[in-house]
C-alpha cells in the first residue's frame, strides 16, 4: 500500500469505545468499595485525632510555606492529603454523573443530585472514621472531598471533548 495513503486512512479511523449503563454502574460500585477500603480501612496517621477546625490544614500549610518548609515531610504529606482526596472523589463524581445521565434528564439535575450524594458519602465516611481507632475525621477532608466531587461534575459535563462514547 502507498504509505501517503496508509497515512489517509488511519487518519480517519476514530475508535468508539462504548461504556453500557451496566459496565457503569459495576465501575461505580468497584470505586466506591476501593474508596471506602482506602478511607476507612487502611490506617491513618491521626489515630483517632478529630479536627472540626475548618480550613486548619490551610491555614498549617500556609504557616509552613511562610516558614520555607516546602519541602519539609508535614507540608508535602499535606499537599498529597488533599489531591488525593479531590483525586478520590472527583473520580467517584464522574461515574456517578455519567450513570445518572441519561435522555430527558437535565445536566443541572445531574449535578445537583452527583453533588448531594458526594456530599453524603463524605461526611458518611467522616462520621464512621470518627469512631474508629484507627482513623481521624476531618472536616476538612469533607470540604475537599466536595470540590473533587465539582470536578468529577465539571469533568463529566463537558465529556464531549473526549473520545468515550456512554450510553
Amino acid at each position: 500500500m502507498d504509505p501517503t495513503r496508509a497515512r489517509s486512512a488511519t487518519r480517519h479511523f476514530v475508535h468508539v469505545i462504548r461504556v453500557g449503563k451496566g459496565l457503569q454502574g459495576t465501575l461505580l460500585v468497584l470505586y466506591s468499595c476501593v474508596l471506602l477500603v482506602v478511607t476507612l480501612l487502611v490506617q491513618g496517621a491521626g489515630h483517632g485525632r478529630t479536627n472540626l477546625a475548618p480550613f486548619e490544614d490551610i491555614q498549617r500549610l500556609v504557616a509552613r510555606a511562610g516558614h520555607g518548609g516546602y519541602l519539609s515531610n508535614a507540608f508535602l504529606y499535606a499537599i498529597v492529603g488533599i489531591v488525593g482526596n479531590l483525586a478520590m472523589f472527583a473520580v467517584w463524581a464522574f461515574l456517578l454523573w455519567k450513570l445518572v445521565d441519561g435522555p430527558g434528564r437535565s445536566t443541572f439535575r445531574n449535578h445537583v443530585d452527583v453533588l448531594l450524594a458526594g456530599t453524603l458519602f463524605s461526611v458518611g465516611i467522616e462520621t464512621v472514621q470518627f469512631f474508629l481507632p484507627t482513623r481521624a475525621a476531618d472536616v476538612n477532608d469533607v470540604f475537599w472531598n466536595v470540590l473533587g466531587t465539582i470536578a468529577g461534575c465539571v469533568v463529566a459535563h463537558f465529556h464531549r471533548n473526549v473520545r468515550l462514547d456512554w450510553q
